[in-house]
């Protein structure tokens, strides 16, 4: 259950009811609960909206490598809204269920190395 209040849609008002409307247009017709959350602080709220719509809207890299990298995040944050978030957008995307075990095993690969490294305190030349 989450620690603060949720302002619904149908109690979002003003400069939030508008910035609810962005958000629908980035995620569809449901407000993430983060969004529903960070609506208690709409300054906030308005600046992760446009770092939201730079980093997601540029092209430097395809929609689909940014939501394995938010998954792969998201995984390594465990952060369940998100993982829970990314994989439905993944699979909206086109990913299918082995690839997405694939970045999970990429994950597990990785982060096994980083540990046995940092446990070996070994250092690149």
């Amino acid at each position: 259950m989450a620690t603060i209040k949720m302002i619904t849609e149908k109690e979002a008002e003003g400069e939030v009811k508008s910035m609810f409307e962005q958000i629908k247009h980035i995620f569809g017709d449901e407000i993430p609960l983060t969004f529903q959350a960070m609506a208690n602080h709409p300054e906030y709220m308005k600046i992760v909206i446009e770092k939201l719509k730079t980093v997601m809207g540029s092209e430097e890299l395809d929609k689909k490598t940014k939501l394995a990298i938010a998954f792969t995040v998201s995984v390594m944050n465990n952060c369940e809204m998100c993982i829970t978030m990314y994989t439905k957008q993944l699979k909206d995307a086109g990913f299918t269920d082995k690839q997405i075990v694939e970045i999970i095993s990429v994950i597990d690969l990785v982060g096994s190395m980083n540990h046995f490294n940092n446990g070996t305190i070994i250092k690149p030349h």
